[in-house]
């Protein structure tokens, strides 16, 4: 049974939220403004080749990212699909509305987090 396709939710959700978390703390802050913009960009020049592994050194190489084990295998999810071309365009053209949803998806993690502290 072949596996099921990947949706930009999941390449939101399962690979660029775990990019995203696995960002050193110190330059969000240091950059608290740009941040995002940062890793928009990054993530559209990184998508210029034709593997998803390949995108994910690049990445890695253009923000401080170290992959928290937690999200290894979400990534991994995305990484090992087999639908590299397909992901890899959505990366390089939806790159915005991919940020989005990260961006969304975060600020909803944050505004639980703090419920759930008061």
């Amino acid at each position: 049974m072949p596996e099921p396709l990947i949706t930009q939710q999941d390449v939101a959700d399962k690979l660029l939220m775990c990019l995203w978390r696995s960002i050193d703390e110190s330059y969000k802050t240091r950059y608290l403004a740009d941040a995002w913009a940062h890793f928009e960009n990054a993530i559209r020049s990184a998508s210029y080749t034709n593997s998803l592994k390949l995108f994910l050194s690049n990445i890695i190489k253009r923000m401080p990212i170290v992959l928290q084990a937690q999200f290894q295998k979400d990534v991994l999810s995305v990484i090992e699909c087999g639908q590299d071309e397909q992901i890899l365009n959505w990366l390089r053209s939806e790159t915005t509305y991919l940020v989005m949803l990260v961006r969304v998806a975060n600020q909803e993690r944050q505004e639980a987090y703090k419920e759930r502290m008061q």
